[in-house]
């Protein structure tokens, strides 16, 4: 064997053993035995050859070994763990893949769920910050890129002084390190695989984050071309997953197959194997919503828990992934409730509600929560912070179920002159347009056939929760104008029909608006308060006889029974701050 002056035919399991013993051989002797061990690496050498390798400052050989090991950690021994936790600045900053080694080794050793979740995320933003900032100006490219990652993956974590700049300061790095890449490419001197899919699978993350999924699929499948390690294949699988469940296209259908029966053993969501198959069961669950599957929405909720979201940086997708079950099948106003709880927890742990993310994925729940609940103004005013390509669409929604039909058709008929609206946007649109005109009973036959050309491919794509999320008596009717065309045993017909008597619809009956007066909206806020009748009486300069008219008629209008359900119910229509 080249450099042990040991004879070739000796295996090079039974020479490292040889070398283990308390007479082994020298420094040297060990260092050219961790490479023939690499060179053909076998488990139950794992833990002596990692030691000797620290030992030896071989960084290069323990990033290696991590990367065999592909994150499979059950077979390390704790003093295996201890040593990757341990390692000095210089090996992560030479190998700054191992950053996540020692990061992960911190979370796997640590005592409570806290600190398992914060003993990654520490090390990642630690490093970044202090030892992979000078990224671009190292020589080896391997090196520039895994450090360029490790500080785009830590930028996103950083403060900021104000929302988004942390992520637009992440994805300002991934584009120099695209640059990097492409310049040294040129000159010959490109990256090597394992540390371009590693780049490839983060940047994918990055762009989820952003809300642009096409960029998000489109880094994913580059990632998974190019990957010659596992975890980074399923980390890019998952990504892509994800980005196409929470797209606004109808493309196929994403079902894990077979099944994730759950997250992979090792380092579970610390990991990149673990980040993507939990990806994956959120994508199988927001899939699961577009089918109205209630059993694969429930599954993906109990297989992912807050805690693991939050640790993959996912956590407001699971947090609208319940929100759609409350909106379809649950409480409604428990469900409302539930979304600015966690927006407010979301806003403490994390700053996922002020990525774009995050923030389109909870306002749009939020906003069908609220628009279903019959908190119209509410509704509203959450949808107007959405982006063009659903604002228009959750709009004139809202106007649907607040029985506003001419605001509604009127929102659907501006929408297809919008510049850059999506053409799925006009779709969603032109169905708003004809279920306006079915409830106002104005269907003309142009309609008519825009109509059954609409609920057709809907029916064909299964994408079945676009006419959920219309009021029943108008997606009644327009079942029984696509009826004829599909045939009375269409499949997916009579799917559609079990599924659709399954949501808590609360849209069977006809939903008007209420007019609150100026002076209603001026007693609401003060009965808000702890004060009296007769205090609220003096300071609107009226009679207390005058004030609980006044608090009748309003619980009429709100159909409750006492004044703090009043408020409750004021303060989801928007009508207190």
């Amino acid at each position: 064997m080249p450099g042990t002056g040991l004879p070739p035919s000796v295996p090079a399991h039974q020479i490292v053993v040889e070398a283990a013993s308390p007479e082994g051989a020298d420094g040297a002797v060990r260092a050219s035995l961790v490479e023939a061990w690499l060179a053909d690496p076998e488990q139950e050498l794992l833990d002596t050859v990692a030691a000797w390798a620290y030992e030896l400052c071989l960084w290069e050989a323990l990033e290696q070994i991590w990367i065999f090991i592909a994150e499979q950690t059950s077979g390390l021994s704790p003093s295996t763990l201890e040593l990757f936790r341990a390692l000095p600045i210089e090996a992560r900053r030479a190998r700054p893949i191992l950053t996540w080694a020692s990061g992960a080794a911190e979370s796997l050793l640590a005592e409570g769920p806290r600190q398992q979740m914060e003993g990654l995320w520490q090390r990642l933003l630690l490093d970044s910050a202090m030892l992979h900032a000078d990224w671009a100006i190292r020589p080896d490219t391997n090196e520039a890129v895994d450090a360029g990652t490790f500080r785009m993956i830590g930028e996103r974590r950083m403060p900021a002084s104000q929302a988004g700049q942390s992520l637009d300061a992440a994805w300002r790095t991934k584009e120099a390190v695209d640059q990097l890449i492409d310049t040294r490419s040129r000159a010959g001197l490109g990256p090597g695989r394992t540390p371009q899919s590693v780049f490839r699978a983060f940047s994918a993350r990055l762009a989820l984050f952003r809300y642009d999924p096409s960029a998000a699929i489109s880094e994913a499948r580059w990632a998974g071309i190019l990957s010659n390690w596992e975890p980074v294949t399923v980390m890019a699988k998952g990504v892509e997953a994800l980005a196409t469940s929470i797209s606004t296209e109808d493309g196929p259908a994403h079902y894990s197959d077979p099944p994730l029966t759950g997250l992979g053993d090792g380092l579970g969501v610390r990991g990149l194997r673990g980040m993507g198959e939990l990806y994956e069961l959120l994508a199988d669950g927001h899939e699961a919503v577009r089918r109205l599957d209630l059993p694969g929405v429930d599954r993906a909720l109990s297989l992912v828990t807050p805690e693991a979201a939050a640790l993959a940086g996912v956590w407001a997708v699971r947090v609208a992934l319940q929100a759609w079950r409350d909106a379809l099948w649950g409480d409604l106003s428990a469900g409302a409730t539930l979304v600015s709880e966690e927006i407010h927890r979301l806003s403490v742990d994390g700053r996922e509600a002020d990525e774009p993310l995050g923030r389109v994925l909870l306002n749009r729940t939020q906003a069908v929560l609220l628009a279903k609940a019959g908190a119209f103004t509410a509704a509203a005013r959450v949808a107007e912070t959405l982006p063009e390509e659903v604002r228009l669409v959750s709009l004139a929604r809202i106007h649907l179920w607040a029985g506003q039909y001419p605001q509604a058709v009127k929102l659907a008929d501006v929408g297809p002159y919008q510049p850059g609206l999506e053409i799925l946007a006009r779709y969603r649109l032109a169905l708003i347009r004809v279920a306006a005109a079915v409830l106002q009973r104005t269907l003309t036959d142009d309609l008519r056939r825009d109509a059954i050309r609409e609920v057709s491919r809907l029916i064909q794509t299964e994408r079945y929760i676009h006419l959920a999320l219309l009021p029943a008596p108008a997606r009644t009717a327009l079942l029984d104008l696509c009826r004829p065309e599909l045939g009375e045993a269409d499949p997916n017909l009579l799917l559609l029909q079990e599924r659709l008597a399954g949501l808590n619809d609360h849209s069977s009956r006809e939903v008007r608006p209420f007019r609150l007066t100026e002076r209603e909206l001026l007693l609401l806020p003060l009965l808000a308060s702890d004060d009296p009748v007769p205090l609220i009486a003096r300071k609107l300069q009226v009679s207390v006889n005058t004030v609980r008219k006044q608090v009748v008629t309003l619980r009429e209008k709100f159909g409750v029974h006492s004044r703090a359900e009043m408020i409750r119910k004021a303060r989801l229509h928007g009508a207190i701050p």
